[in-house]
């Protein structure tokens, strides 16, 4: 099976989708961010720490291991 890894789908109004794949399973869903005068890197760095976070969680309880130096691979889906 591939790395771990998660896809990200920016909806509107500082909602970030995404779907974390591992070999323990899929874990879906979305974070929030504050846009208060925040750039559009800042934002996306707000988001991606957020989810990088919960998918340490989710490693933790299914007792998967995310390498410690390695970083989660995540790609952007296209908007629909």
């Amino acid at each position: 099976m591939a790395k771990p890894h998660y896809i990200v789908r920016r909806s509107r109004s500082g909602r970030f989708n995404f779907i974390l794949i591992t070999e323990a399973g899929r874990f879906k869903g979305y974070v929030n961010t504050d846009l208060d005068g925040q750039s559009r890197a800042e934002i996306e760095r707000q988001a991606l720490d957020k989810i990088g976070a919960l998918a340490e969680s989710f490693a933790e309880a299914t007792g998967l291991t995310l390498k410690a130096g390695t970083e989660l691979h995540h790609s952007e889906a296209e908007p629909s």
